[in-house]
């Protein structure tokens, strides 16, 4: 059962980083196409978040990212619960 849950976290974790990181990279090159900068700055960095939250264009990728972080943790509390020894 053990191998089940690590194999089951490791996927849903590795699902998790690509969508994160294809948010990150998105966000980079809506800053870069935005500014005209190669190297955008915090600020210009933080605006691009605050769009990705509140646009109903990214709806679907927050949840997606929302549902893919609960269940990284969830899958990880089970993984917690099933190597501890019990007394």
């Amino acid at each position: 059962m053990q191998i089940i849950s690590l194999l089951m976290s490791g996927l849903v974790f590795l699902m998790w980083a690509f969508s994160m990181f294809r948010v990150l990279f998105s966000l980079r090159r809506r800053a870069v196409a935005r500014t005209g900068k190669t190297w955008p700055g915090p600020l210009d960095t933080l605006h691009e978040w605050g769009i990705w939250l509140r646009e109903p264009d990214f709806q679907r990728e927050r949840r997606q990212l929302l549902l893919m972080t609960l269940a990284v943790f969830l899958l990880g509390y089970l993984f917690f619960l099933s190597a501890t020894p019990n007394p």
